[in-house]
């Protein structure tokens, strides 16, 4: 089983996650290990979930707020979804909220926010040219407004994060 598992974070920032990483792969199987500003995510491939909670806890020194089965890396939900997960700076479940819908209707604009999502992946993961490079993506794609999220909006604070480098809220109307 593949689970995501959100912890508080105690005051990691990027430049921690290779310590991290280290860490906890010494006593689990991870995958990935993100910091964000409220939480740390561990994407870990384990059959003992309680095992693996307890070790990211002692390890990263913040408790488990959330666990998202991701075996079959399906997030779904949608845009709203997307939003909420994006605002709470979950920007991997964010990009993967829209996969589903992009893949039916090869939508521009939801490739781009799939891309604005996963461009803050990469800030969370250390990545800070990957994330200049997909977010120049994501803006070039985005281009019309989509369900309640205005494109205009997004993109003017996608420039601005272009520069400081910092997540940003969609508002949702």
């Amino acid at each position: 089983m593949r689970y995501l598992l959100i912890v508080e974070n105690p005051g990691y920032t990027p430049a921690h996650r290779e310590e991290l990483i280290k860490k906890v792969r010494a006593l689990l199987p991870v995958i990935s290990v993100r910091v964000a500003g409220p939480h740390v995510e561990v994407d870990v491939k384990t059959e003992d979930l309680e095992r693996a909670k307890e070790a990211v806890e002692r390890i990263v020194g913040g408790r488990v707020v959330d666990v998202v089965d991701i075996t079959f890396e399906k997030v779904g939900g949608g845009v709203r979804r997307y939003v909420d997960l994006f605002n709470a700076e979950r920007f991997w479940e964010a990009h993967n909220a829209l996969e589903d819908l992009w893949r039916e209707s090869r939508n521009p604009t939801l490739q781009g926010l799939i891309l604005l999502a996963a461009s803050f992946v990469k800030l969370q993961e250390g990545s800070p040219e990957k994330f200049e490079r997909l977010m120049k993506e994501a803006l070039a794609l985005m281009q019309e407004d989509i369900d309640c999220v205005k494109i205009r909006e997004v993109k003017e604070k996608a420039e601005k994060a272009l520069v400081e480098k910092k997540p940003f809220k969609i508002t949702c109307l």
